[in-house]
């Protein structure tokens, strides 16, 4: 049976997709909470229709589908982060309500029908074209039905996926289906990118203050180097930036060690802190989080991004690392497709 399938998907229409499409960081995967949903009105989204679906946003550009839950649970889907109980349940309590689905992101080395699909697709008028959240241009295409559809769902069937965003959504899928009896058929709607076609970046760890400076030398002095620098460190992997009252230091362990830097730097420096840690993506304006340094006398460490090779060789081992470990955007919006 394919893994990867169209879909019976109901599109919103133009004129509702403002008022109803949202980020990821209005949703309760990021909050925690469930906020009441009101019910939707059915006549703002188009007829169902089953079909694969491209869709862009800004510069990136993937294809909508459904992907068989069984793939997530035989490996044909992998993934390479932990994930929180507790906003599982939360997110097994909110697919039971009408808030609209949002999708999970996943990674392929995309091939010939692909490739070949999505050029041919966005030659097109798109059926979907609006300004979404941040700014970013939504456009969505629907994929002709028969042979072009077919070729397609058989590649992407045959390929292997890594799940770039929604490993919490993954879980509670799989929760949710479980729950239910594992019925035969069940699914998760998808968006599949190529390997190079998301934005990769990595989670910052902040220290909550008063972090004291013999303890934190202490910790460092053993295994790493700390050289000071007069601005915001470019980093490469293997290498932390550090920002402590007020300066900026480059932090290297002295000699290689094993595991990716946010392991490296969790196992021998986070863990034998006693202060709190903080978890901020590399979006969040760095002088935000010095700003919160210097108010609560705290430190950060910031981190270069993984190489996107060792994430997929971390998942085809059957490893995870730590939950929020790797941020990759654009976000899918939520509310742009909704499963008849």
């Amino acid at each position: 049976m394919s893994v990867v399938r169209s879909f019976p998907a109901r599109v919103v229409r133009p004129e509702w997709a403002r008022r109803l499409v949202s980020g990821l960081s209005e949703l309760p995967e990021d909050t925690g909470t469930l906020p009441p949903v009101a019910p939707v009105d059915p006549a703002s989204y188009a007829e169902p229709e089953v079909a694969l679906y491209v869709y862009r946003q800004g510069d990136h550009t993937g294809v909508v589908c459904e992907v068989d839950v069984r793939g997530f649970v035989d490996g044909r889907v992998r993934g390479h982060e932990a994930v929180q109980a507790q906003r599982v349940d939360s997110l097994v309590k909110h697919m039971e309500t009408d808030a609209a689905p949002a999708l999970v992101a996943l990674l392929h080395r995309a091939g010939a029908a692909y490739l070949r699909t999505v050029d041919d697709v966005t030659a097109a008028t798109p059926l979907l074209d609006f300004t979404g959240p941040g700014g970013l241009q939504q456009l969505v295409w629907r994929v002709p039905p028969g042979q072009a559809t077919d070729t397609l769902a058989a590649e992407l069937s045959a390929a292997d996926h890594y799940i770039a965003d929604g490993h919490h959504r993954v879980a509670a899928s799989l929760a949710a289906w479980e729950r239910t009896g594992e019925p035969t058929g069940a699914g998760v709607l998808c968006v599949v990118h190529p390997m190079d076609g998301l934005r990769l970046s990595a989670f910052h760890r902040r220290v909550l203050g008063p972090v004291e400076r013999a303890e934190l030398e202490a910790v460092l002095e053993p295994t790493f180097t700390v050289e000071p620098v007069v601005a915001v460190p470019v980093l490469e992997t293997g290498s932390f930036g550090l920002y402590t009252e007020g300066h900026w230091h480059v932090v290297a362990p002295r000699s290689p060690g094993d595991g990716l830097d946010v392991e490296v730097l969790t196992r021998q420096v986070l863990d034998r802190l006693v202060q709190n840690i903080e978890i901020a993506p590399a979006r969040t304006p760095v002088d935000e989080l010095t700003r919160r340094c210097d108010a609560d006398g705290g430190a950060l460490f910031t981190l270069a991004p993984p190489p996107l090779e060792a994430l997929t060789q971390l998942a085809d081992a059957g490893a995870v690392m730590p939950p929020k470990t790797t941020y990759f955007e654009p976000k899918p919006c939520a509310g742009i497709f909704r499963r008849a």
